[in-house]
């Protein structure tokens, strides 16, 4: 009777198998097996902000609720060579979204120490001390056609420690598009500013709205270093 049962089961457990898709390389579009998720699409247990009520998880992405300036930085990882991949859009605001690489959480200071990069079009800032400007010469905006801050785009962030190169490519997702082939936007040079540290989404100030959803980060950059994925 066990036997017969057992290889009934065991029949079963062989049929289900064939019927089961086969796993995918990646659990991304971007084809890139070493890419990791950073947001599930329902909880920011993987995210640290810098106030409550700041942020939400709201259908499916990562809600700035506008309530005040601040950030929302990825826990789970702190990175100096990093890819980051993400969609982006704001539903209301009076200045572009804005995120933050090479910065620190031990101390925290404003926008993290960090750099800023503006996506999708190349906006930027430094927030390290001794800087809090614009960054001049260290950042180089690239020609491209103007990206709709207010539709979904995709942006890739490529970032070496080594040698303090930070580059960002973008553009705008149509239709029913989950890719897009992404043009430079924005390069930051500055060997003395590699570090490890955290990758943050941030909020320039109150009354701001931006979303952000299909978060990677791959740390240490495996798939084409020094390349960019998606364009």
């Amino acid at each position: 009777m066990f036997r017969k049962l057992f290889g009934v089961l065991a029949a079963g457990f062989i049929v289900a198998s064939a019927l089961a898709p086969a796993a995918s390389a990646a659990d991304n579009p971007y084809g890139d097996p070493n890419l990791v998720s950073m947001f599930d699409g329902t909880d920011l247990s993987t995210w640290t902000s810098s106030k409550a009520g700041l942020w939400s998880a709201k259908n499916g992405v990562i809600h700035g609720n506008g309530t005040a300036r601040g950030w929302l930085y990825y826990n789970k990882q702190q990175v100096g060579t990093f890819r980051w991949i993400f969609n982006v859009r704001q539903v209301k605001g009076n200045h572009k979204p804005t995120v933050l690489i090479w910065g620190t959480t031990d101390p925290i200071r404003d926008a993290l120490s960090a750099i800023q990069f503006q996506p999708p079009n190349g906006g930027h800032w430094d927030y390290r001390p001794g800087h809090n400007d614009g960054g001049g010469k260290l950042f180089q905006q690239l020609p491209h056609t103007t990206i709709d801050i207010k539709k979904w785009a995709q942006c890739e962030l490529i970032g070496d420690a080594a040698t303090g190169v930070a580059r960002m490519a973008c553009c705008p997702l149509t239709g029913t598009a989950i890719t897009c082939k992404g043009v430079e936007v924005l390069r930051f040079t500055d060997k003395t500013a590699g570090r490890v540290g955290p990758l943050a989404l941030q909020v320039h100030n109150s009354g701001i709205q931006d979303e952000y959803r299909g978060l990677y980060v791959e740390s240490p950059v495996v798939t084409k270093p020094g390349e960019f994925l998606t364009m």
